[in-house]
């Protein structure tokens, strides 16, 4: 737990942080093939189902997109699908924004949450920090982590019970999965935004919440599934993935993230090929590299050395940053 957490707090520049930027003007793709192969494998472990079929929507698969179009223009409306922000992450984002804020008035806010009091206090006084004495109070803990490790552990607690706390097939399938792919996702994408000089944190928080989407998707497949069909064919994974990616974007902008947030993960919105911003691509490579990741951890690909790395240019480029955070990341 510690070993992972401590790879999103502290990250020293390393040969791996001088990986060349992404663009589209400078990088070509090679062949989206592999990224596309990556993509359908890690959708196989969401869904439960691995070989989806060229064979016309079921009806299971029919009203499930049918629900999430109607979500869309409802404008998110339905508290039972959609997840409500927490209430004290827009307080946060501001104190961390503000140079005058205090380690006593971050103290006081994360206080009000012993959850995030506990993680605090555990890791601050963890071996990593080899402090000659215990941090004894939440605001030397504070103190002790500096404000880029809290606040992206601040992030990670709040959004965490998201992906979590929700019952069902599809939920309880694809919930932890989908948490542990967004954390890697931020990890890599907040690499990518410190070697581009863009804000770390806005990057992070694009990871974190890129797949509340699929989770609102997984829990509109809870609510129609009757055990009955599945989500077998290839059409239904494009179309549903495509309508959780609108869904990902609408609750950026109801929750009021960002605009980077929102900006970038509307970037992502593109039928085929790469997107078209550098910002957007560099997430969509970080989507890509931790899916390949996590299908590595649950047996379902290896991870090539990165001079036998088939895929874009655009993850080839930034692999061995993938294998560089994901040591750190996992310890």
């Amino acid at each position: 737990m510690f070993k992972r957490l401590l790879a999103l707090f502290t990250r020293n520049d390393s040969p791996a942080s001088a990986m060349p930027r992404a663009g589209s003007s400078t990088q070509p793709p090679l062949s989206i093939d592999e990224d596309e192969r990556i993509q359908e494998a890690f959708l196989g472990l969401v869904l439960g189902v691995h070989s989806p079929q060229d064979i016309a929507l079921n009806h299971f698969e029919h009203k499930s997109l049918k629900r999430l179009r109607s979500l869309a223009d409802s404008g998110l409306g339905d508290v039972q699908l959609v997840p409500r922000m927490p209430s004290v992450l827009p307080r946060l984002m501001s104190y961390f924004r503000d140079p005058e804020t205090t380690s006593k008035e971050l103290a006081d806010l994360i206080g009000r949450d012993l959850v995030s009091v506990t993680e605090v206090m555990r890791l601050a006084n963890s071996p990593y920090y080899r402090r000659s004495s215990a941090a004894r109070s939440l605001e030397q803990a504070v103190v002790v982590l500096g404000q880029r490790g809290l606040r992206q552990l601040a992030a990670n607690l709040l959004i965490k019970p998201l992906f979590t706390g929700h019952k069902g097939h599809f939920s309880n399938l694809a919930g932890p999965l989908l948490w542990t792919q967004s954390e890697k996702t931020a990890v890599l994408y907040a690499a990518m935004a410190h070697d581009a000089g863009s804000d770390e944190f806005v990057a992070y928080l694009a990871g974190l919440v890129a797949n509340l989407g699929l989770l609102v998707g997984c829990r509109v497949l809870d609510q129609a599934f009757d055990g009955q069909q599945t989500p077998s064919s290839r059409e239904f994974r494009q179309c549903w993935q495509s309508a959780s990616r609108d869904l990902a974007v609408g609750v950026a902008r109801v929750w009021e993230l960002p605009d980077g947030v929102g900006d970038v993960l509307q970037g992502l919105q593109v039928e085929t090929g790469l997107p078209d911003t550098c910002a957007s691509q560099q997430l969509y490579a970080a989507e890509r590299l931790s899916e390949l990741h996590c299908l590595h951890q649950h047996g379902r690909r290896e991870l090539p050395a990165p001079g036998e790395f088939t895929a874009s240019s655009l993850l080839q480029t930034y692999y061995p940053l993938m294998l560089s955070e994901m040591r750190r990341f996992t310890g």
